[in-house]
């Protein structure tokens, strides 16, 4: 391959590794704040993952600041890294391919 394939492998990788980290960090610190204010925010935090914790932390954003900023910073990398991924994915394998026919 090239060094513009290494760098998009490169790139995609670490916007899912650091979006994945940052959505796990912030998933695991909102869960016991929202029981911390009652079951039912408890629950919909737990049972629906990104978007539970995202309104919980809306909704008590003075309580949940840090973490509320790590779920949409995570969910906007996962987000940046599955655009890249489908976005610039074909037009690389379309260019392996032709590479390798060559």
């Amino acid at each position: 391959m090239d060094a513009y394939f290494t760098l998009y492998v490169l790139t995609v990788a670490l916007a899912v590794a650091g979006g994945g980290m940052l959505l796990l960090v912030g998933y695991i610190d909102t869960i016991p704040a929202s029981f911390a204010h009652g079951w039912r925010w408890g629950a919909c935090a737990l049972l629906v993952p990104v978007l539970g914790p995202l309104y919980f932390c809306w909704k008590h954003w003075a309580d949940c600041a840090k973490a509320g900023k790590q779920l949409v910073a995570g969910t906007v990398l996962m987000a940046l890294a599955m655009g890249g991924l489908y976005g610039l994915g074909p037009w690389f394998a379309k260019r392996a391919l032709e590479m390798a026919g060559s």
